[in-house]
């Protein structure tokens, strides 16, 4: 069992990690697709991921050393179906009318790997048919496939990282794999009656898709500043090979980028949502954009307001607290007075937007300050439930 255990512990170390990284898609495609991401699904989902990364650490692990498989001489393919069968009849130990031979013969290789082999993808046929809704055909192709994987990993020695199989790639294991998948299939709804079915997963999904949360709000944000660092670093790059524009910045500190900050605002925030009435690249993923109270078309005044107190406005006061260490240490008294009010005037000024997205959170109220001063607030472009099921 020793050989089982040390690759289900590298998953517990290497999970966390490949959670993290994969979360980020999920959310994104949880939003576009329900507008909304639930803890049950992710603990689904990502469940099936531990599964899986278990699975193939089976297959791969423990890995020996180069120099050590160069030496092999063993068999690499055994392409005899049912030998298990035959292995089995040929080297048990069991007596059918001897009781003591049954847990010995239990504990025998020619048992436990054909055993193992079938359990291993038990599991992938349940959550076939749990959450994905597979037929039992769709189950066991699946499972053939996922499978006839595993054995091209160990024939190929890693992807050719060895210089032979290190591993026996064998007929048998995807007649017993396949056949895991099917019993898997066979005792979903034993195992599964007391959890939600996919159905209502989707339908809980789809009623907190039509509103729009604060988080909801942050993907969309985080996807467009994604896509503004790539288009202004490739810009600035660009650019930066003409001469003439690299003259306009010599001897500024900073002004480069302060332009481009501004300059993004105005396209992304400001003309684009214009052009495609209230949604950026992030709102159009996650399936929200912005509406102005009584009209059909968001109007461009209603934009330069509402991203103008968000950025231009708490963008200048930022720029001028990250850049106030120099003047609060002038040898101008009056100079340092001045400067030491407006931080403290600009640092109540962010203690106030805080402020105002704490109380939205607590009082689920979600509009922040800037929608109420240019009349304009969020939507869900989420409509109809057949919408969802569709995709």
């Amino acid at each position: 069992m020793s050989a089982y255990a040390a690759p289900i512990k590298t998953a517990l170390i290497v999970f966390p990690f490949l959670a993290f990284a994969i979360s980020f898609i999920l959310v994104i495609r949880e939003y576009r697709k329900y507008g909304t991401f639930l803890f049950r699904r992710a603990l689904i989902l990502y469940s099936f991921v531990f599964y899986l990364l278990c699975a193939y650490f089976l297959v791969i692990l423990p890995l020996p050393p180069r120099a050590e498989v160069a030496q092999y001489t063993s068999q690499i393919l055994e392409l005899r179906p049912f030998y298990f069968v035959s292995r089995f009849l040929q080297d048990t130990v069991l007596t059918i009318h001897d009781p003591s031979t049954f847990m010995p013969a239990l504990r025998q290789g020619v048992v436990l790997e054909p055993v193992f082999n079938v359990l291993l993808l038990v599991p992938f046929g349940v959550y076939l048919r749990y959450y994905y809704k597979f037929s039992l055909k769709k189950v066991v192709l699946a499972s053939f496939l996922l499978s006839f994987f595993f054995e091209v990993t160990q024939l190929s020695g890693l992807y050719f990282i060895y210089p032979r199989p290190y591993r026996l790639a064998d007929v048998n294991d995807l007649i017993n794999n396949t056949l895991g998948g099917i019993v898997g299939y066979t005792i979903t709804p034993m195992l599964t009656f007391l959890f939600p079915t996919r159905d209502e997963l989707d339908e809980v999904a789809y009623k907190k898709g039509q509103s729009v949360s604060l988080f909801r709000r942050f993907v969309a944000f985080l996807i467009d500043w994604f896509v503004i660092s790539i288009v202004q670093i490739m810009g600035m790059l660009l650019l930066n090979l003409i001469p003439e524009y690299k003259q306009w910045f010599i001897g500024t500190t900073g002004l480069e980028e302060r332009l481009w900050f501004f300059a993004m605002v105005f396209l992304v925030f400001m003309l684009l949502p214009k052009l495609t009435n209230g949604e950026t690249l992030g709102k159009k993923v996650v399936r929200i954009r912005v509406v102005e109270e009584g009209r059909e078309k968001i109007r461009f005044r209603a934009l330069v307001i509402r991203y103008g107190y968000l950025y231009i406005v708490y963008g200048l006061i930022s720029l001028y607290m990250t850049n106030s260490a120099d003047l609060l240490n002038s040898n101008n008294r009056m100079l340092q007075l001045v400067s030491f009010m407006l931080f403290l005037f600009c640092s109540f000024l962010f203690v106030l937007f805080f402020i105002n997205v704490l109380y939205v959170l607590v009082r689920k109220n979600r509009r922040l300050f800037y929608e109420k001063a240019s009349r304009t607030y969020t939507i869900s472009t989420i409509k109809e439930k057949k919408n969802i099921e569709n995709q």
